[in-house]
């Protein structure tokens, strides 16, 4: 027969370690749990906000962001001090490109995560919309735009404007509903010379100048170089668009 008297004894003894702590069953359990510490991924979020306030081309155009959401916070098996940076993991295409942006997670120097930010942040830009409609060929004024506060993922493509007064004097390319975002693809300087007109040409000659007036083959906004018919002689010159009807020959 057993002596129940010694094995009520180690019973007793055993339980006692296990109670105050000092035995237990699969140690590296124990270490696992010591070692297991969680994230708030809030943190990433902050960093990776404070990251494109603070760089190009975000920085240069004004933007806000704000968190929209935030995902679980997430758990760290492994100790050591957590540090947390938000990078560029390349040159971003455009304003656009928030994906460029991404937050890692370093445990005692050795990254241990890489986070994507860009699912739950909204980055937001100043651009200039259009007041009311606008035909062809129309020219704009400071009160057919206002400027107003658009997320970058809403922006269509093109270069946007970043001042009013880059788009005053401009035309319209095409008919423009009210409410569009204004960007480059949709405005053009306007057409100062038409063909088929008469134009008057400037013509240096060292300390003098000589105007012709001749017959545009071409139309032509500032700048714009475009062929000039003289009725005369029907010589074809080549001429810079100065001004309404006017050109210069540049030798």
């Amino acid at each position: 027969m057993p002596d129940n008297t010694l094995f009520r004894s180690t019973t007793a003894i055993i339980t006692a370690l296990l109670l105050a702590g000092m035995l237990s069953f699969g140690s590296s359990s124990s270490v696992y749990a010591d070692s297991t510490r969680t994230v708030n991924t809030g943190w990433l979020l902050e960093s990776a906000k404070n990251l494109i306030l603070t760089s190009d081309p975000w920085q240069d155009l004004g933007c806000t962001v704000s968190i929209d959401s935030t995902p679980s916070d997430f758990n760290i098996y492994r100790s050591g001090e957590i540090e947390v940076t938000a990078v560029l993991d390349r040159s971003p295409n455009s304003f656009r490109d928030i994906g460029a942006v991404s937050v890692e997670v370093y445990v005692d120097g050795e990254i241990y995560i890489r986070f994507d930010p860009s699912p739950y942040l909204s980055v937001s830009v100043p651009v200039f919309k259009t007041t009311r409609s606008l035909d062809r060929g129309e020219i704009l004024s400071e009160s057919d735009f206002e400027e107003v506060s658009v997320e970058v993922r809403e922006i269509p493509s093109g270069e946007i404007y970043t001042s009013a007064d880059d788009i005053v004097g401009l035309s319209a390319r095409m008919n423009i509903t009210s409410g569009k975002i204004l960007t480059d693809s949709l405005l053009e300087l306007p057409t100062l010379v038409f063909r088929g007109d008469y134009v008057y040409v400037v013509v240096p000659f060292g300390n003098i100048t000589v105007t012709l007036k001749g017959t545009a083959l071409d139309s032509g906004a500032m700048g714009d170089e475009i062929r000039v018919r003289n009725p005369d002689s029907n010589v074809i010159i080549d001429a810079v668009v100065t001004g309404p009807s006017t050109a210069e020959v540049i030798i």
